[in-house]
């Protein structure tokens, strides 16, 4: 079996209430903060939180901070604001990307429009400031501005870079770190230090953060181009057809028997489904899939490397355990 394939081969579930109890508190104050809302946005922010979600934000933020000491309010109203950041952040991201389904289930854009979309956005990113003032987390909101001002920034990046067939993997992996690395790493900074943990372990769990975050955002890259669009909820090939150049293509684009093809594809700014079968074989046949994947897999390494000196415990345990789950994502 390929390392491709394995990508296939398990479960998707990375987290459930089941698994990590301590969610349930985050649960339930998401529920009052939405439901709180008045008319159209209440029913928005109600469907996004129905359509799921695997909750990685929220339990990098309590376990990152379970590391060093109890579960404490602050961590779970932390973790609550920085889910909703993230689920501001996706709603936007479906308006900017014109996505029809997420998860398989209709966007919030698809179903109220844009303008519900962006604003329910809007209302989410105040809510969770208006969580992280109320309670005076100061240090938390500090890691996440910076988060949502990187994210901004990899958007506005990528945008500019569509079809560039000049992207340096250096530039990529700038990319990923203000698209995904930042809000990871704010996460578990955010709970680590509301427990109290020393400047250098709040920056050890910053490099677990980012580098989960590296690995995470290279999984979902290939799981775009070898996943099958019922498990994704979306169509195979997104990224290409909207031009966005991720760490396979960039492998592709150097490759010496398909590179000059690429490029020559990538000039015309337009792909068909056809077209994206036959890319998917030629990454898969040039072994860009595969060399993806060990990037992916030495990013894991890096993360739980930099565990090694945080204290044990069952909640470091855990954060291992959940890096090495993302090199077995389906969606």
């Amino acid at each position: 079996m390929s390392i491709h394939q394995q990508l296939h081969t398990t479960s998707d579930t990375l987290i459930s209430t089941l698994q990590f109890p301590e969610l349930l508190f985050v649960e339930d104050k998401l529920q009052t903060v939405l439901n709180k809302a008045d008319g159209l946005i209440q029913q928005t922010c109600v469907s996004l939180l129905q359509s799921g979600g695997k909750r990685v934000r929220p339990l990098l933020t309590l376990y990152s901070g379970m590391c060093f000491a109890p579960l404490n309010p602050q961590m779970i109203q932390a973790g609550v604001a920085a889910e909703l950041i993230h689920m501001a952040s996706l709603i936007h991201d479906d308006v900017i990307d014109k996505s029809a389904t997420r998860r398989g289930k209709p966007t919030i854009n698809s179903l109220y429009g844009d303008h519900a979309a962006i604003l329910t956005g809007d209302y989410l990113f105040a809510e969770a400031f208006n969580i992280l003032s109320t309670h005076q987390l100061l240090s938390s909101m500090t890691y996440l501005v910076e988060a949502i001002q990187a994210m901004c920034e990899g958007e506005v990046n990528q945008a500019n870079e569509q079809f560039s067939s000049s992207i340096s993997q250096e530039q990529y992996f700038q990319r990923i770190t203000k698209k995904t690395g930042k809000l990871l790493s704010a996460c578990c900074q955010s709970g680590a230090i509301l427990a109290g943990a020393f400047p250098e372990e709040v920056a050890q769990m910053r490099e677990y953060g980012l580098n989960i975050g590296y690995a995470y955002q290279i999984t979902d890259d290939i799981l775009d181009i070898s996943g099958d669009a019922d498990s994704l909820g979306k169509p195979v090939g997104t990224d290409f057809i909207n031009g966005n150049m991720t760490l396979p293509f960039l492998y592709l684009m150097e490759n010496p028997v398909y590179g000059t093809w690429l490029k020559e594809i990538m000039k015309t700014r337009k792909v068909n489904r056809q077209g994206i079968q036959s890319i998917k074989e030629a990454l898969i046949s040039s072994g860009c899939i595969d060399h993806a994947y060990l990037t992916a897999t030495q990013c894991i390494c890096n993360a739980k490397d930099s565990l090694t000196k945080i204290p044990r415990s069952p909640y470091r345990t855990t954060l291992v355990d959940l890096a090495d789950s993302i090199l077995l994502r389906t969606t």
